[in-house]
């Protein structure tokens, strides 16, 4: 999303139309009327605040949301048991975003004091990655330390170890 110009372009886009609206609101004759019998300039008064305010919301939402998942992966790096991780499945689910197919990943976890569970990691792989992903190898997972459910696979740490060796 930081990479994102249209991110923020369109919300200005919007901004700028809803102010035209507005401004028509308010320079409205006192009588005009919509197609089906509403006043005008309270009509262009909802219309420019909604394409002012909802584009500018719904940009901080996305903002908050990514900054929230970041925040959460920088805290399980530093506050959460680290780990092995083996990939017993891999299922697709149908679902693409942006050409990047989800994917369930079935893990057996061992952590380093070495309690073993199993977990399903539901994410967004890029194909890139899939050559990582293979049963004979060991992943490096960070666990949350209250609820084993919550992991973190780190295939960027995976893929730049392979790069070295």
């Amino acid at each position: 999303m930081k990479n994102n110009p249209v991110m923020y372009i369109l919300p200005v886009i919007f901004s700028v139309v809803g102010l035209g609206m507005l401004i028509g609101g308010y320079t409205a004759d006192p009588g005009s009327l919509t197609d089906d019998g509403y006043p005008l300039n309270y009509f262009l008064y909802a219309m420019g605040s909604f394409f002012i305010i909802f584009p500018i919301a719904l940009v901080a939402f996305m903002v908050y949301s990514s900054r929230r998942h970041s925040q959460n992966v920088i805290d399980l790096k530093a506050k959460g048991l680290k780990g092995k991780a083996r990939v017993l499945s891999v299922q697709r689910t149908g679902l693409s975003i942006n050409d990047i197919p989800q994917v369930i990943l079935q893990l057996r976890i061992t952590t380093d004091l070495g309690e073993q569970f199993t977990v399903d990691y539901k994410k967004c792989i890029d194909p890139f990655f899939y050559n990582l992903i293979t049963p004979e190898r060991d992943l490096l997972v960070y666990i949350n330390r209250d609820n084993k459910k919550e992991v973190y696979l780190d295939l960027e740490a995976e893929w730049s170890k392979l790069a070295e060796e």
